[in-house]
């Protein structure tokens, strides 16, 4: 996860995921030449960065400034976020007609001989890395050649001096001790770090590392007693293994509740099932893919929801039809990796022991079950179209499109769950995912056609609904609106004697006198409880009678 320093680089990261992905290309491609031309000593205003990246000046002036280090550390960190969001893949064929190769993590440190650590520390000072998805469906951070070279050229000293980078001597460990033990009592422990870093010509992290070891080493001779470097106590200790144990414990048990569906396959237990999913099949895939796109045959050409843009949509809808289309061969080859993946975390959790587990085992079915949600997210954004496209077409009065187009994406997502890739293997997505969403519009509606809605129109209908149902209790301090009670009373008026008595009566309509229950109803009239209440029912329905029509003359009259 990405690291920010500044709040405005942030919020600029979340606004731009919103972008179009041919926007966002820019935009990362913008962040990049921006970073190249950052100077760590100068401040930067914050209008002049947000147009770089976007091309718009802010809505607002801001006085915003950002110290050249921090603007280098963030827009790394940008450059990530913004290459995670866009899926970027590795293609062999262009990076060797163009020259540029990409390097792993692995591959830059053997390359100049330094560590993970020197290579991270390189990016924070203007190193770009991005993040590509390589054919086993993983996503990796890597880095194109031309961009390390760019970094070498400008920071050739600093990249020598790394490589040249040994470990202390014994000798050179106890130079540094006694530089220490003699500028101990004249200056901070930071300070000691940096004169003696100067003058050996080491890292002060170096010289601290070595002197913090040190003085936990030997505590008899220690140069700095205060060394935050002490021993884990024993009691801490056991109570860091037993909250170590007891979350293991808990991510186990709940990951062996989860519940993992997936489309079994034949393919799935093959020996080398690996290899042909994710590598073997993929390259075929992507293959045909290009040659029926270059051939113009692609049945991606021939989607009925591709280059159909209403124009009545909100902008961020519109967005959704000029995402680009998965190619079929693509789109099959993924949903084999989703299912596939998914089947693998299912069968390592059939294993899973809650008593006798590690955390690379619970690791492993997490990672799993990330990169099956990762193919996920990508078919459904690929697809959003067909859901905004159904969607439009079962608006209606009381049903906003927002709404329509939420239950419609929840609908999207369990059609793709439920896509069997090896039976539909010529049938795009798409028209399964329409009929998938208009089958449950249409069950939607049926329900809400048969859903009765009787409704008292009299400004008050939720207080007299409750009034109507009979595990309702009395509500009389509910009935506390003196118009309500005008307007009930003028109607009732017209109902016969005893229904009249009993609803003012049980409702206390006459603020007079209080509320009776039915039994007392019952005893005042000589009659049963029972049948106080069918009175009751019988009154109420009566009311709404009068009602409706009093409510028909009032729309007839004003026509």
């Amino acid at each position: 996860m990405a690291k920010w320093r500044d709040d405005k680089i942030l919020e600029l990261a979340n606004q731009l995921t919103y972008s179009p992905a041919e926007k966002r290309h820019e935009q990362l491609d913008a962040a990049c030449a921006l970073l190249r031309d950052i100077d760590p000593t100068k401040p930067y205003p914050w209008d002049f960065i947000h147009f770089r990246i976007t091309g718009f000046q802010p809505v607002s002036h801001s006085q915003h400034t950002i110290p050249g280090k921090i603007l280098r550390a963030d827009l790394s960190s940008l450059i990530e976020f913004l290459s995670d969001t866009l899926s970027l893949t590795p293609p062999p064929e262009q990076a060797t007609s163009t020259g540029d190769v990409l390097l792993t993590f692995e591959e830059l440190s053997a390359k100049f001989s330094v560590s993970s650590k020197t290579v991270q520390r390189w990016r924070k000072d203007g190193l770009i890395g991005m993040r590509y998805i390589y054919p086993d469906g993983r996503r990796r951070l890597a880095f194109l050649e031309s961009a390390v070279a760019h970094f070498v050229a400008a920071n050739k000293q600093r990249i020598e001096r790394s490589a040249a980078f040994s470990q202390l001597s014994a000798d050179e460990k106890k130079r540094i001790v006694e530089m220490a033990r003699s500028l101990h009592p004249l200056f901070a422990f930071k300070e000691i770090c940096n004169r003696i870093a100067a003058k050996v010509g080491r890292a002060a992290e170096t010289v601290r590392y070595t002197l913090r070891r040190h003085d936990h080493e030997h505590p008899d001779t220690a140069v700095f007693t205060a060394s935050p470097a002490v021993p884990v106590a024993p009691a801490e200790s056991v109570l860091h293994t037993s909250v170590f144990r007891l979350v293991t414990h808990e991510r186990a048990t709940r990951l062996k509740a989860l519940k993992i569906e997936y489309i079994p396959n034949p393919l799935f237990d093959h020996p080398d099932a690996d290899n042909i999913i994710f590598n073997v099949l993929p390259a075929e895939a992507m293959a045909h893919a290009q040659r029926t796109v270059a051939a113009g045959v692609n049945t991606a050409t021939r989607d009925p929801y591709m280059n159909r843009v209403p124009r009545d949509l909100p902008s961020y809808l519109q967005d959704v039809f000029r995402q680009p289309i998965m190619p079929h061969e693509l789109e099959m080859d993924a949903f084999r990796r989703f299912h596939y993946l998914r089947f693998k975390a299912a069968k390592l959790q059939s294993r899973l022991n809650t008593k006798q587990v590690t955390p690379t085992d619970l690791a492993e079915i997490e990672t799993l079950l990330v990169q099956a949600n990762d193919i996920k997210n990508h078919l459904v954004q690929s697809n959003l179209r067909v859901a905004v496209h159904v969607a439009r077409k079962h608006q209606r009065p009381g049903k906003q499109l927002p709404e329509l187009v939420s239950d419609a994406s929840v609908w999207l997502m369990r059609a793709v769950e439920s896509f069997d890739f090896a039976r539909n293997s010529h049938t795009r997505f798409s028209t399964y995912a329409s009929y998938a969403i208009m089958k449950n519009f249409a069950r939607d509606r049926a329900d809400a056609l048969t859903r009765r809605d009787v409704r008292l129109v009299t400004g008050q209908e939720e207080r007299i609904n409750a009034a109507s149902s009979r595990d309702t209790p009395v509500i009389a301090d509910e009935l506390d609106s003196a118009k309500l009670c005008a307007d009930l009373l003028s109607v009732i008026e017209e109902l016969p004697q005893r229904e009249r008595e009993l609803l003012t009566h049980h409702y206390g309509l006459d603020q007079n006198r209080p509320a009776l229950s039915l039994s007392e109803i019952g005893d005042k009239m000589g009659i049963t409880k029972v049948r106080v209440r069918q009175l009751e029912a019988r009154a109420l329905r009566q009311l709404r009678q009068l009602l409706d029509a009093r409510k028909a003359k009032l729309r007839k009259h004003d026509e």
